[in-house]
């Protein structure tokens, strides 16, 4: 199985290509940019190892990593959002079984997780569009992908049947989508505050002893008030329980996108790796020779771990150059997962 996907920052700027192929169990991915692109004087790289250069470059894959570049590969579901994505998926499979139609679903692959994201929320700026110019993952008819926060109550209600092992389809379906964008092992959600901002529903867990997401808001409440530019969070009881609302700092008040990498791509290691990594290496980073501007601020790293974002230029503004993306990163909030 072979695919090519248009890779776009924001709404009408496409950068490149995905092309994705299948075969058996193997599979590999390459990313090549757009002539456009490259001829753009505004043009940047996309991420340490996307150098601009005209061809396919491909990505070898480790043991444990993703098989696309590690800038692309921060947009994937992982832990809670791959664990509903999957759920789903065997719930389809059984009801298609049911049916006597099981030859006609296969198990999920690289692409299918990253394209099962669904693009209003996606993390950062990218967005992915398919060989029927349909952007993936696609808002169904009639339903929201990022509910107001009304509907927290039943988003909550899903996501603990989820961790319980005791959803419904009807669960998996509520969820898919509203609980696929965002990173982390922890239950969470993609809700719309109050004041029409993008933010991070994180619920408690059935196996919490104490109240995290209570910690959680505490934490980010005293960085504030020691100086530091922290991500809005708030309290909000649903059913009796304690959800942690956090604004998404990747998107800006206007609801543009904010491309990023996260602290892992810049270090050039993968997520799934033992190793930890300090400040240090992290500052050794930012100061290397070979970095340009952008990847020095030292706003966008140093209170960053490995799997937190780092924000660049909003893809809207995109014609400004990368170099100068360092003023995003400067007001980056510290956020936590």
């Amino acid at each position: 199985m072979k695919r090519t996907i248009d890779v776009l920052l924001g709404d009408r700027l496409q950068v490149g290509t995905l092309r994705y192929d299948l075969r058996g169990r193997r599979e590999s991915a390459a990313f090549e940019y757009g002539a456009s692109w490259l001829g753009d004087p505004a043009r940047f790289t996309l991420g340490p190892t996307l150098p601009l250069q005209v061809g396919p470059q491909f990505h070898r894959k480790s043991k444990d990593g993703s098989v696309f570049h590690a800038a692309i590969a921060d947009t994937e579901p992982d832990g809670w959002a791959r664990r509903v994505i999957m759920r789903d998926h065997i719930k389809r499979r059984q009801e298609l079984r049911r049916a006597g139609k099981e030859e006609e679903t296969q198990p999920l692959n690289a692409l299918d997780y990253l394209l099962a994201v669904d693009d209003f929320s996606r993390v950062g700026a990218f967005r992915f569009r398919d060989e029927n110019g349909v952007f993936q993952r696609a808002e169904e008819e009639g339903r929201r992908t990022a509910p107001p926060l009304i509907e927290l109550g039943h988003l909550l209600s899903a996501s603990r049947a989820v961790e319980a092992n005791r959803e419904t389809a009807a669960d998996l379906a509520y969820l898919r989508g509203r609980g696929t964008s965002l990173g982390g092992m922890r239950p969470k959600c993609t809700v719309i505050d109050d004041d029409g901002a993008l933010s991070i529903g994180k619920f408690p867990s059935i196996a919490d002893e104490r109240a995290v997401t209570k910690g959680e808001v505490l934490a980010l409440t005293l960085a504030r008030k020691a100086g530091i530019n922290a991500a809005g969070a708030r309290i909000v009881q649903s059913e009796d329980l304690p959800v942690a609302l956090i604004r998404r700092f990747d998107r800006l008040g206007n609801g543009h996108r904010v491309m990023y990498v996260s602290a892992a791509t810049m270090l050039g290691v993968e997520v799934t790796e033992p190793e930890e990594h300090s400040a240090v290496d992290r500052r050794r980073l930012l100061h290397a020779d070979n970095c340009g501007d952008a990847w020095r601020s030292p706003g966008c790293h140093e209170r960053s771990p490995l799997h937190a974002p780092i924000p660049s230029p909003a893809p809207d503004d995109a014609r400004t150059r990368w170099e100068r993306s360092s003023r995003w990163c400067d007001n980056e909030p510290a956020t936590t997962n």
